[in-house]
This record gives C-alpha cells, sequence and structure tokens, in this order.
C-alpha cells in the first residue's frame, strides 16, 4: 500500500496532495457484514482513503473471498494483515493495524459498522483546519439513525475541546480520525487482552493530552448492532469486565492529571460504567459475592483520585454505590434503585447526590441538560445558528453605537 496520497488542485490551480487516511477494520468472523463495512469506506473516489483490514484468528483467504467484489473495485487501497494469538479480543488486531499503517490519518472501525459516504474526507478536513491530533465522530445507531449523546460537550462548542468542560471521557471509543503521529507521540495503545474496554486507557490519554476537536453537524459513523457473535456484549465476572478500569486507576498517568480532569474521569466511570455493571446483572441480583468485592474495589479506587465525584453523580446512583459498600447489601433494594434509574426524569435521577455541588460542571442537573443539548450540538444548522446570532448582535450592538452617537 503506497503512502502516497490523492491529488487534487488548489483554488489557484497548483496541485495538492490530499493526506493519506487508513480506516482499520478487525474481522473476527465473516459472518458479520464485513461487506457493508468496507464498501463503506470505498464508496467514495479518493485513492488517499484506503482500507487495512485485521483477519483475526481465521485465514485471510477467507475474508478475501467474502470481499472479492467489494475490494474488486479499489484493490490498490485495501490491505490485509493477519493476527493468529488466540486471544477474543479486539485490542491486538486494532494495535498491529495502528503499529502497520503508514497513512498521516487513522481510524478504527467495527467490522459490522459503516461510514456515511465522505466521512473520513470530512473529518480529515476538519482535523487539517484545526491541526487537530483527533477528531470526535458523530455517531448514529442503526438504520433509524439515533445520535449517540456523547460526549456531552458545550453545545456552542466547535474548536478544540477541552477534557472536563466538554465531558469528553464519555466518548469512550477513539471512533472518528486521529493524527497517526499523534499515536505514536502520545504512547497510545489500547489493553492488551481486553474483551471489553480495552480502548479506556487509550481514549484517556488521547483525549487529556491531545488536541481533539469534534466532527458534530458532518456525516455520521454508524455503529449496528445486527451481528451474529460480537466478543464484547457477553456478561462478565464483575473484576474481568472493569479490569480495564483498574488498569487506567493504578496508572501514575491518571495521578499526573490536574484534579478537574481526574473529577471528570471519576464522575463518569461511576455514573456510567458500574451502573451500566448493575443494570446489565438483572439490576445487581445477578451479583456474585466477587463481584461485588470487584466493585467496591473500583469504587474505592475512583474515590481516592476523585473524592467529589461520589458527590456529583445522581442521588440514586450514590444510594446504589452504598448499598453495594455495606457488609452485607441487600440485593432487591439495588434492584429496586436500578429500576429507578430507568426513569430519567425523577428527582432522584436529577438530583446530585450533593445539593451543594448541584451547579458544578461535572453533577448530574447539568451533564443532563448537556446530554439533552447535544442533539442540537449535532445538527448541520448549528454553525448557521451561530454565525447568524453573531451578525444578529454585531448589527444591534453597531445601531446601539451610533444611536448613542446622535444623541
Amino acid at each position: 500500500m503506497s503512502s502516497c496520497g490523492h491529488t487534487v488542485r488548489s483554488m489557484r490551480g497548483m496541485p495538492v496532495t490530499e493526506r493519506t487516511v487508513d480506516i482499520i477494520i478487525a474481522v473476527h468472523d465473516v459472518r458479520r457484514n464485513i461487506r457493508r463495512a468496507v464498501g463503506s469506506v470505498l464508496s467514495d473516489d479518493d485513492s488517499s482513503i484506503r482500507v487495512l483490514i485485521v483477519c483475526h484468528n481465521l485465514p485471510e483467504t477467507d475474508v478475501r473471498a467474502e470481499l472479492a467484489d467489494v475490494i474488486g473495485r479499489a484493490p490498490e487501497r485495501v490491505r490485509f494483515l493477519q493476527l493468529d494469538d488466540g486471544i477474543p479480543s479486539p485490542s491486538g488486531p486494532f494495535n498491529l493495524g495502528l503499529a502497520a499503517s503508514d497513512a498521516d490519518y487513522v481510524g478504527i472501525m467495527g467490522s459490522d459498522d459503516e461510514l456515511d459516504p465522505g466521512a473520513a474526507a470530512q473529518w480529515r478536513a476538519t482535523a487539517e483546519r484545526f491541526r487537530a491530533d483527533a477528531v470526535i465522530a458523530k455517531v448514529v445507531r442503526g438504520d433509524r439513525r439515533a445520535l449517540v449523546r456523547s460526549p456531552a460537550k458545550r453545545v456552542w462548542k466547535s474548536g478544540v475541546l477541552d477534557f472536563a468542560k466538554d465531558r469528553l471521557p464519555y466518548r469512550s471509543a477513539p471512533l472518528g480520525l486521529m493524527r497517526r503521529d499523534a499515536v505514536e507521540r502520545l504512547q497510545l495503545r489500547l489493553m492488551d487482552g481486553a474483551r471489553s474496554g480495552g480502548d479506556l486507557p487509550f481514549v484517556t490519554r488521547l483525549w487529556a493530552l491531545g488536541r481533539v476537536v469534534p466532527a458534530a453537524g458532518v456525516a455520521a459513523y454508524i455503529e449496528h448492532a445486527d451481528a451474529p457473535v460480537r466478543v464484547t456484549w457477553d456478561p462478565k465476572p464483575v473484576r474481568q469486565e472493569l479490569s480495564a478500569i483498574r488498569e487506567v486507576l493504578g496508572s501514575g498517568f491518571i495521578r499526573s492529571l490536574v484534579p478537574g480532569y481526574r473529577d471528570a474521569l471519576a464522575t463518569k466511570l461511576l455514573r456510567r460504567n458500574l451502573m451500566d455493571t448493575v443494570r446489565i446483572r438483572d439490576g445487581g441480583r445477578g451479583f456474585t459475592r466477587d463481584d461485588v468485592h470487584a466493585f467496591r474495589e473500583v469504587v474505592d479506587m475512583i474515590e481516592s483520585i476523585s473524592p467529589r465525584s461520589l458527590g456529583y453523580i445522581a442521588s440514586i446512583h450514590r444510594l446504589t454505590v452504598d448499598e453495594l459498600r455495606r457488609d452485607e447489601p441487600d440485593f432487591e433494594t439495588v434492584h429496586r434503585l436500578s429500576e429507578q434509574m430507568a426513569n430519567p426524569r425523577q428527582w432522584g435521577m436529577v438530583r446530585p447526590a450533593r445539593l451543594t455541588a448541584f451547579l458544578h460542571a461535572q453533577a448530574q442537573p447539568r451533564y443532563v441538560a448537556a446530554s439533552a443539548l447535544i442533539k442540537v450540538g449535532a445538527s448541520r444548522f448549528l454553525p448557521l445558528a451561530r454565525n447568524t446570532a453573531v451578525g444578529v448582535g454585531l448589527m444591534l450592538v453597531t445601531i446601539l453605537a451610533l444611536t448613542l452617537r446622535r444623541r
């Protein structure tokens, strides 16, 4: 695969070489709709946007046969790698692809997902405009294109994002585009062997240290859940499920972050990851004794890096945590609390555990409001609305200044 880009012409007629892009797709099972994934990347006539396919624990010949007519459109834009590690983890093939790529930009993609037409090119243009290390993709789910409302960033923010103020930890996967030299410079690597959450160490470093911008209002990354099998969705022991969190929280890197960044990460882990751990186990009824111990250990680690975070989460979340930290937790109480979490409109899911933190950026009320507004922020009309508002404001100021001057 050549690293030469696609040559276009600038407005002055001078040749300009587009920076190259590799979209890395890890293929674990040819029963997945890999034709859709690969075809969506190749659908645009742009030789600088390529596909790097990692055949994971299955023969490359099988993958090539499944994709024969798809890659036949542009075989020079497709490269295959083989990884036989016997580990049912997506981390290995993605790490291999990132290490093998020679492109200017890289992105990772699920083998049953797809990109909107022009998505990679639009992300690249955004990255070039802001000199970004990463562009966070707009993500939608399924044919109904339900918007994924994370991160719940400041609605008006279109430039470089802030790890805490724009709640970047809520985007738990590096979907979009990354500058390849940033991957090397920031020492980014998915957690080896992790069946779930392996991208947490990767994105935590990227969002905290990199120059990150959103791609809201443009073409989307489309997640699909129609695969016959997945390696990340089966319930696992809590200790295994939270292993990536333990890895991150135990690193010296986390301790080096400013308190506001630690608060943002800790609150997200409590609000999302730990509450999901309860929810998917029948609201806590499926917890074993070791599951409870593992849950408590992670809560203790979170509290050690951010004592305030337990006051920012919803009061129902805090009651759930407190119950599971008791010597003999009542799982029926945990189950009732889990059922209450399903109703985001009730007061216990709006008020923070500590009322004095009501207006804090990481506290539940502002998080709920930001999540509700993210659909507005993702609209393609937001830049027009923002520019119009600025224009109207300037006009009113000018009129007022002229009026005062005449007096």
